[in-house]
């Protein structure tokens, strides 16, 4: 999981990463028949026979009165029913009782049902089941006779069309040649559609399934929904769109389709796959383990079962029952990558960067020809910040799979990192791409080390590898680095021992200014809790901590979306707020998941004292969930946690002045009129209600609009005293502090109003230039550090930092050479800079 910084909101996740682009497509997964089927089932011109066949192959089985043994076994297939009777009568054709054979896992069937295949369909059927029983020389030899049928193109039918391209695509996988052909089998599944049968669906199923596996989710998808609106019953779409929805965090979307699969067939088989899948993703081992144990009793050979099966004790940490899952499946298929590829996957989902690079070495061992376990290795190692480990593995799988896009971009940016400049301190290795970003990687070097201390003081735990951090030149390479897709809205991430983070600066290409030590603050929080519980660390806890330690305190417009969540009763229990951050419901849920998360840590701090957060990291490292680390540190069950949070909150909101208050006709008519109400009836209003934030906030902008300074500064204070997050007052304060030369008040205002601004130097910027000028350079000098913390390309921020360490007593010339240097780099068109 990648733990993302969100300026907007404070922080951000995890990425793996959504495409956005299934969200788009048909969100209510209601999917009309085509007119055209509807008209070509209609057809009085069709004799009855045709018809029924055609009613089967669209879906439309209900439609059938009495079907016959055949076609009680053809539909029996379409809707997973693989127990039923007819797929077992020796009177069904065996190409329907071979596949039924197949997806049970019972490949030796399969092979005596079509010894002697004759056609694509029943070739690719045994070679399958031969690839299954590890006989791949056999396999091939199946194989082989389709590849010259196909360049010789005299194929005609689309069913043995789209079985001869997947002959082609299976052989060219054994061979290692896979890459070459991909363009030839996208060009013959539309063939098979576009000329010879448009009505063919299951040739839009191919090509959906062989772009899923180029990591293109968009066309993907809408391949997908062409197929239903051609056969709204296709189970393989409706189990692709959901590894989709999976794949993108959509787990709301994934539940529904696995609902539609079991309308189609109660105990359907793919959607115990997609179930389990979708709560491996969730690392959710006992809910899948829930799915795929009653599963392997109805099909105890079937290989993806056992597969998920061995990644479900994975996630667990249950190494015996693993190694019994890995045992059953090469006891069924001695020379099948797919459980190891399959553990790998999860393991490597779930930040198990160690175990996972086991797995993927173990599989592709075994299966040199097969480019996904490269692929994810080359993907994990690059999140584990092992870049010349994955640059070897990551050239393999282009050679392997020139086509897929995460594997191409993982590539790119590598061989980009290999000429980075690099600087190393005690715990830290800096990496950036020559040029200005070296700016702040030198100021990254004076802070960095200091910043590790106070952190890892806090948690009681120093990770024990060099942390990098990674300035991407810009947002295209920052999403590369992280996704392995230039698509990607956060401005930093963390992967464990690697920070990756885009520069704060303004210009094409960029995330605009930030406060680069709070973000890396951030991040950096992440790596020690993740090192701190070998990766285990629930999502919202780290990011908890991850919030705990940024300066500034809580914005007012976070405070506002708390009590706005309390008081609607809307804040998130301890299962959902995980998946908040990564998949969010509407704009305001991942904001709110970061916000409360900080807030209930808060909460266990002030209750039940800090020993509670280290008791609960360590829960974690023992394999602890969300629930039982609460309950091992708090002593109270996960649904009394939240009770009590809950009140404890409650008084928060109160005195933080936003505590909801009762209905009340008048103050209401009197904030609506508000520019025409006088200050002798506010005034009354006031005494009637004192205390009341809206009013006494209305009175203060009715003061500073109509009355003397002072009168208007109390005002302003007196709001300030009930609503103390608001910023407002301090705004405003500034303004009249220097107007009634109250000049003391200007430095708390200013100092309040620098510490939330987390985008600009503006406010600390003023405070440098106040303390300047009052002779307190030591105090300054920490100020302009402030600024240069949001902005650091900011030439006139830098000359000011080098004035001010020169004016120091004694004089700072090493800060100031500092940021001369900083300036040459910023504006080497001036000379003076060199001079200087």
């Amino acid at each position: 999981m990648i733990h993302e910084y969100q300026i907007t909101a404070c922080l951000a996740i995890p990425l793996i990463i959504a495409t956005h682009a299934l969200g788009q497509q048909a969100d209510d997964l209601v999917v009309p028949l085509s007119a055209t089927v509807q008209k070509l089932l209609d057809d009085p011109l069709i004799d009855a026979q045709h018809t029924r066949a055609i009613q089967i192959f669209h879906g439309q089985w209900e439609q059938i009165g009495v079907p016959t043994v055949a076609e009680q076994a053809a539909i029996a297939l379409a809707r997973f029913d693989l127990s039923h009777r007819a797929l077992r009568d020796p009177n069904v054709p065996a190409s329907l009782r071979a596949e039924a054979a197949l997806w049970r896992g019972e490949p030796e069937t399969v092979t005596a049902l079509l010894e002697g295949a004759s056609t694509a369909q029943d070739a690719i059927l045994r070679a399958r089941s031969l690839e299954q029983l590890g006989r791949l020389p056999d396999a091939l030899e199946a194989l082989g006779p389709w590849r010259h049928v196909l360049e010789n193109d005299q194929i005609d039918n689309p069913a043995e069309l789209v079985a001869a391209t997947h002959a082609m695509l299976l052989l060219a996988q054994l061979e290692g040649q896979s890459a070459m052909i991909y363009k030839l089998a996208m060009r013959l599944f539309a063939k098979a559609r576009t000329e010879l049968d448009r009505l063919y669906w299951p040739a839009l199923v191919a090509e959906a399934r062989l772009l899923m596996e180029k990591d293109n989710a968009s066309e993907a998808a809408g391949a997908l929904l062409a197929t239903l609106s051609f056969n709204p019953r296709a189970s393989e779409a409706w189990y692709l769109l959901g590894q989709l929805a999976t794949q993108s965090f959509q787990f709301d979307r994934a539940a529904r389709i696995v609902r539609k699969l079991r309308v189609i067939h109660p105990s359907h088989l793919l959607a115990d796959l997609l179930e389990a899948q979708m709560y491996l993703t969730q690392r959710d081992a006992d809910s899948s383990r829930a799915i795929v144990e009653p599963a392997l009793r109805r099909y105890p050979k079937q290989r993806m079962l056992i597969a998920l099966w061995a990644a479900t004790e994975a996630i667990a940490y249950e190494q015996n029952a693993l190694a019994t899952a890995l045992q059953r499946f090469d006891d069924l298929a001695p020379h099948s990558s797919l459980a190891l590829f399959t553990v790998g996957k999860y393991l490597s989902s779930a930040r198990q960067y160690r175990d996972s690079e086991v797995m993927f070495n173990a599989a592709i061992q075994r299966q040199p020809n097969w480019a996904p376990p490269r692929i994810e290795l080359g993907l994990m190692l690059m999140q584990a910040g092992e870049e010349e480990k994955a640059l070897n593995q990551l050239q393999h799988a282009v050679q392997l799979d020139s086509f897929n896009r995460q594997a191409n971009n993982q590539l790119k940016l590598v061989r980009e990192l290999v000429d980075y400049e690099q600087i190393r301190t005690e715990r830290f290795l800096i990496k950036y791409r020559k040029g200005v970003d070296e700016v702040l990687a030198r100021d990254m070097v004076h802070q960095l080390d200091a910043m590790s201390n106070e952190i890892t003081s806090v948690f009681q735990h120093q990770p024990r590898r060099l942390t990098q951090i990674q300035i991407m030149p810009d947002e295209h390479w920052f999403g590369v680095r992280i996704t392995g897709i230039p698509e990607i809205w956060t401005i930093a991430a963390c992967t464990g021992d690697v920070i990756a983070i885009v520069p704060p600066r303004d210009g094409p290409g960029q995330r605009g200014t930030f406060d680069w030590s709070r973000v890396v603050g951030h991040e950096y929080v992440h790596t020690v809790t993740l090192d701190q519980t070998d990766n285990r660390v629930q999502h919202w806890f780290t990011e908890a901590c991850a919030v705990s330690q940024e300066p500034g305190g809580r914005e007012y417009e976070t405070c506002q979306l708390l009590a706005t969540a309390l008081n609607a009763a809307k804040l998130f229990d301890l299962n959902e707020i995980n998946w908040a951050f990564v998949r969010p419901k509407n704009p305001q849920s991942r904001p709110l998941a970061y916000a409360q998360a900080h807030w209930m840590l808060e909460y266990i701090i002030s209750r039940f004292g800090y020993s509670a957060v280290i008791e609960i990291l360590s829960s974690y490292r023992r394999g602890a969930g969300n629930e039982d680390a609460i309950t091992a540190a708090t002593g109270v069950s996960p649904e009394e946690f939240m009770a009590q949070f809950t009140k404890w909150a409650q008084v928060q909101v109160r005195d933080w002045g936003l505590e909801p208050v009762p209905a009340n006709p008048t103050i209401e008519v009197a904030l609506r009129n508000r520019d025409n109400i006088t200050d002798a009836q506010l005034a009354e209003l006031i005494h009637q209600y004192p205390g009341h934030p809206e009013l006494l906030l209305l009175a203060a902008q009715h003061a500073l609009a109509r009355s003397d300074p002072e009168t208007a500064r109390r005002a302003v204070l007196r709001y300030a005293a009930v609503r103390p997050v608001d910023l407002w007052p301090h705004r405003v304060l500034v303004e009249l502090a220097l107007v009634t030369q109250r000049l003391d008040e200007v430095i708390g205002s200013l100092e309040q109003l620098d510490r939330q601004d987390v985008h600009t130097g503006y406010w600390a910027n003023q405070l440098a230039k106040f303390h300047r000028a009052s002779g307190r350079y030591d105090v300054a000098a920490k100020a302009i550090i402030r600024a240069l913390h949001r902005e650091p390309y900011n030439a006139s921020y830098r000359e000011l930092a080098a004035t001010i360490a020169l004016q120091s007593r004694p004089p700072k010339r090493h800060r100031a050479l500092h940021h001369l240097l900083a300036i040459t780099l910023l504006e080497p068109e001036f000379a003076l800079h060199q001079e200087r």
